[in-house]
């Protein structure tokens, strides 16, 4: 499969070795790692990360021939609480520092909130909360640039950045090569009406030469928002959306997101048959 999956969502902690021996056994390619998760003990939550430990889990997955593609970093860049927005600030910045010790060129985060329980909130969406996130952003990008490395935006409707107008601003604000974005369509979902593969088709269209990465996921839709469902269970047409990626952005990172626990290994062998399918029709081609 040429496909990856977020690799918290296996319960495997603080070790490395049984984690991407598990990763390797389920056919992944490649993962998004986030030593938040996954290394929450060894790391005092991804407080505490040392590049002796990127080494030795960047080798594990060497040894099983699994790569990490995007390194998770994700935290509230726009914090209000201002000395907690410094802290996520510089810890994303020891992320870039580390990102070639684990053998990855992209350290990712979503955008913030006003809220710090990421509560849709009116004042997000204001002028000066999107300045706010380009003002952030443009600093990461900055430190990127001087490290060597790439910083990935993730948007999403509670966001700052949520809509394809805002995406579109953020890039233009900050014209850098380090700058990336990682696409999930489902997160600018905005109504029970959206088409996630319409939105993911044209995302492309718009952003291709920005998106570094895919997000996917299942979900329904209850109470005016989007609740994730195991793979298969939810309303997308997911074979028309990697045929989408196959056809647009062919052998691009595609990272399966949130795959619930419930039902895991179901969704699991309904993740293989897709991408299956996908490669099938990618070989056909």
């Amino acid at each position: 499969m040429n496909c990856g999956i977020r690799a918290h969502d296996i319960q495997i902690v603080d070790n490395p070795d049984a984690l991407v021996s598990r990763i390797e056994a389920m056919g992944f390619d490649y993962v998004q790692f986030a030593p938040k998760f996954s290394l929450a003990g060894l790391t005092d939550q991804g407080n505490n990360l040392n590049f002796g430990l990127a080494n030795y889990t960047r080798q594990c997955f060497t040894d099983h021939d699994v790569s990490i593609a995007i390194l998770g970093c994700y935290s509230n860049i726009i914090h209000p609480d201002l000395k907690i927005r410094q802290q996520n600030l510089e810890r994303f910045i020891d992320y870039m520092s580390m990102a070639s010790t684990f053998g990855v060129p992209l350290v990712a985060t979503e955008t913030g909130s006003v809220d710090d329980l990421f509560l849709p909130r009116a004042a997000s969406y204001t002028p000066e909360a999107v300045d706010d996130v380009i003002e952030q952003v443009k600093y990461l990008v900055e430190q990127a640039e001087k490290i060597g490395c790439l910083v990935g935006i993730e948007p999403g409707v509670n966001h700052p950045i949520h809509d394809f107008a805002t995406i579109q601003q953020l890039l233009d604000a900050i014209p850098s090569p380090n700058l990336k974005l990682i696409f999930d369509a489902t997160n600018l979902v905005s109504s029970e009406k959206s088409d996630v593969v319409a939105i993911l088709r044209t995302g492309i269209q718009q952003f291709g030469r920005k998106i570094y990465a895919f997000h996917l996921k299942d979900y329904v839709y209850n109470d005016n928002h989007i609740q994730t469902v195991p793979v298969g269970d939810g309303v997308i047409d997911l074979a028309a959306a990697l045929q989408v990626i196959q056809e647009l952005a062919p052998y691009s990172y595609q990272v399966w997101d949130e795959v619930s626990a419930t039902n895991f290994e179901r969704s699991i062998r309904r993740i293989q048959e897709l991408e299956h399918e996908a490669d099938q029709h990618l070989i056909r081609k």
